[in-house]
């Protein structure tokens, strides 16, 4: 085994063997960085421009992208904590200040994209961020009094699902999650002069799948069409939506609160019609004609049952469950509705918007 004074030697004669080396690195100085105060003092590089003309500007905006945020409530009284994880997008419009950053690089008064991304958590924290809605309204409600030369903004904000645990004695958990694949969101666009925000809320690419009580027939036969009718099918979708708001229930931040609707109540309940119409009752279902019959339902029911949408609108594009019919000839196993090959490609477009008036 080595001892101390061995690995002292052997240091002593390192140390011995490069200081030549040393000593001739230390004779070559580094170059002195300048001082933040230095470089905001000396002149700016010199932009050199490579066009000869300058072209009016259509239209220009500036924000930020994927912004992700987890908002842990928690109070001390109660040891059931929520959560709401967010991904936010943020937009700012001020044509006329803003166009001198693209035509004369002059950044003053640019709200940079790094202190847009650090507004979502500093909202974040000063909120409490319950809803798509309600955090999209806080944050533009913030732009907008902070930078008085904004003219407008945007906000759009998607919620990533989580469901909370609950154990094999059917008990909640106070604090440990499960991901669900949940995508809602909002989008709140805020004019300044104007007294509320517009607010879009969405469901995005809700998966569903029914294996039965379907049909598609009736439609143009030609001497293109080979898909015959049938009313036994599997049926099913990415479906989003996306529904607005009547002025009077578009919210805006005051004093510490939303003064809007119940943007999370009415969602469940927007949810609630688009289930009913898609599935029908647990036992048994009920009928589907065709997919655009099924999602106009749908949208008159809510609009039926939600007072406060203006409109609705309904994306579903098909994922198509092919029966496998040719079981017959490569296998002898006849088809019985109980064989499908999914697919989603080429996939049927099908949507629609349904207006209160």
């Amino acid at each position: 085994m080595f001892g101390g004074a061995f690995f002292a030697r052997v240091g002593a004669r390192l140390v011995s063997a490069h200081a030549p080396l040393a000593a001739g690195l230390a004779v070559v100085a580094a170059p002195r960085q300048q001082s933040r105060a230095e470089e905001e003092e000396a002149p700016p590089p010199t932009f050199q421009r490579a066009r000869k003309n300058d072209f009016p500007i259509s239209e220009h905006h500036h924000g930020k992208t994927r912004v992700r945020v987890l908002k842990v409530t928690r109070d001390d009284k109660d040891p059931v904590q929520r959560i709401n994880e967010y991904t936010v997008q943020t937009t700012l419009w001020s044509p006329k200040i803003y166009e001198k950053v693209f035509t004369k690089g002059d950044n003053d008064q640019l709200v940079a994209t790094d202190t847009q991304k650090n507004t979502v958590y500093v909202i974040a924290k000063r909120t409490p961020a319950q809803t798509p809605e309600d955090f999209g309204i806080a944050l533009a409600a913030h732009f907008l009094a902070e930078y008085p030369w904004l003219t407008k903004v945007e906000i759009e904000v998607e919620q990533s699902g989580w469901t909370r645990f609950v154990d094999d004695k059917s008990a909640a958990h106070d604090h440990a999650w499960l991901k669900s694949p949940d995508r809602d969101a909002a989008i709140v666009t805020h004019v300044r002069g104007t007294q509320t925000p517009e607010v879009v809320s969405q469901i995005r690419q809700m998966t569903f799948l029914k294996t039965t009580q379907s049909g598609f027939e009736g439609y143009l036969v030609d001497k293109y069409t080979k898909l015959p009718f049938t009313r036994e099918r599997c049926l099913a979708s990415e479906l989003s939506a996306e529904w607005h708001y009547s002025p009077a229930s578009s919210g805006w931040f005051v004093g510490g609160k939303t003064n809007a609707a119940d943007y999370a109540a009415i969602r469940a309940d927007v949810k609630k019609c688009i289930y009913s119409a898609l599935f029908g009752p647990a036992a048994g279902g009920h009928y589907s004609p065709s997919l655009q019959t099924t999602i106009y339902d749908a949208g008159c029911l809510a609009l039926e049952t939600v007072p406060t949408l203006a409109k609705i609108a309904i994306d579903t594009p098909n994922l198509h469950y092919l029966p496998a019919k040719f079981l017959a000839d490569v296998g002898g196993e006849p088809f019985a509705d109980d064989v499908f090959i999914p697919t989603n490609e080429p996939s049927g477009s099908i949507y629609c918007c349904i207006n209160r008036k």
